[in-house]
């Protein structure tokens, strides 16, 4: 059995999720890495039929609407990207969703804090 998998990296997405009063005002750049696997069809390898795979273009832009809504914590963004994978494409058998802060609001320098869920 072949597994193919779809891969967007590091999408950068202005966003105003986070506890902080001020994250909901100033906002921060999130970067967004979203992977899902499913088993390599006949309609993939002969037909070349968009609706045999995940379109990327339409995955980027349900990961940047989902970005788009406000919440307190980035583990309830990256499980809401996660739901709505797996509600459009049934035929996914797994995933991984990566959700950054690149500049969290504590007094400590880092290239960033992360969240991710696999399934």
């Amino acid at each position: 059995m072949m597994k193919l998998t779809v891969r967007l990296d590091r999408m950068r997405i202005r966003a105003f999720h986070g506890l902080l009063p001020q994250e909901r005002v100033v906002g921060n750049i999130f970067e967004v890495s979203v992977n899902v696997w499913f088993k390599v069809t006949a309609s993939v390898e002969t037909t070349e039929d968009i609706g045999s795979t995940v379109n990327y273009a339409e995955l980027a832009e349900m990961t940047r609407q989902i970005m788009s809504v406000p919440c307190d914590l980035i583990e309830t963004v990256a499980v809401k990207i996660m739901h709505a994978v797996c509600d459009r494409w049934s035929f996914i058998e797994g995933g991984r969703v990566t959700v950054t802060k690149v500049t969290p609001p504590v007094p400590v320098q880092m290239k960033g804090a992360s969240v991710e869920i696999e399934w």
